[in-house]
């Protein structure tokens, strides 16, 4: 197995990319520890897992006190991370709004998941990885790093300054042997798209949300078919493994196409 012997912390661990990656990660040997806000939620991540020494964690991640102590737990009960996947993320809850009636509020709450808490991570296990000369970080980015959306320029430049750090850390990393990458996913199946997206395209056009991503991906996607937790959780694990040993500071798609570098 890929990831026998390693361990691995995996935010937003009950979400459905989160638990992609965890049942990727728990396949291939990882022992895991899966976060999200509240250990209720974290434990569908753990329980994807397949039971065994998974374990979760509640934490909000925008606190630094919550990451320190996940940190720290993690390193006690794992005896060591080699692995952090920053899968956690937060949508938009303003959409298709002129950049006039969005507030400061929202663009702070985006920022301080998708950006800051990402930042907070990487340095709670930066001593922990530099000591040790060994680590692979794993930032959950979107298609909306690459490619602008006038609906959520915050969302979009929330997830484009994750992808810049990434880029940075890497480079810090890199003489300490730890390699740090970007995951982009594309066209999956969210909430953001069945009570958001959806429902606004859905309002206009009188179609089902759903109907409405199917149509989209049918548009927007040259292979024709929508991404799952499951793909992006097959290329975590490669990422994870030391089959990427030169592989650092990329973003890397799983897009089917929609975006091409």
């Amino acid at each position: 197995m890929r990831l026998e012997g390693k361990t691995a912390i995996v935010t937003g661990g009950g979400g459905g990319i989160g638990r992609g990656i965890i049942r990727a990660f728990a396949r291939e040997g990882a022992r895991v520890c899966a976060v999200d806000l509240t250990e209720e939620i974290a434990r569908k991540g753990a329980d994807d897992a397949g039971g065994g020494d998974h374990f979760a964690l509640g934490a909000d991640l925008t606190k630094e006190g919550d990451v320190e102590r996940v940190a720290r737990t993690a390193i006690e009960r794992m005896g060591s991370v080699d692995i952090l996947v920053n899968s956690h993320g937060r949508p938009s809850s303003q959409l298709g709004n002129p950049i006039d009636r969005l507030s400061l509020e929202e663009w702070n709450a985006v920022f301080a998941v998708n950006t800051t808490a990402v930042f907070l991570m990487c340095r709670a296990l930066a001593a922990h990885m530099r000591e040790r000369r060994y680590g692979k970080i794993i930032n959950i980015a979107s298609l909306a790093a690459r490619r602008a959306n006038e609906n959520v320029p915050h969302y979009c430049a929330s997830k484009a300054a994750a992808m810049s750090f990434t880029m940075s850390l890497a480079k810090e990393f890199a003489p300490y042997s730890v390699n740090v990458n970007a995951i982009n996913p594309g066209m999956l199946w969210t909430d953001l798209w069945e009570k958001g997206h959806g429902v606004v395209i859905g309002e206009d056009t009188g179609r089902a949300p759903r109907d409405v991503f199917d149509a989209f991906v049918q548009g927007a996607v040259p292979m024709g078919r929508e991404q799952t937790p499951d793909d992006v959780g097959s290329l975590a694990v490669y990422l994870a493994s030391d089959e990427s040993r030169n592989v650092t500071g990329q973003g890397m798609m799983v897009a089917g196409g929609a975006w091409m570098v």
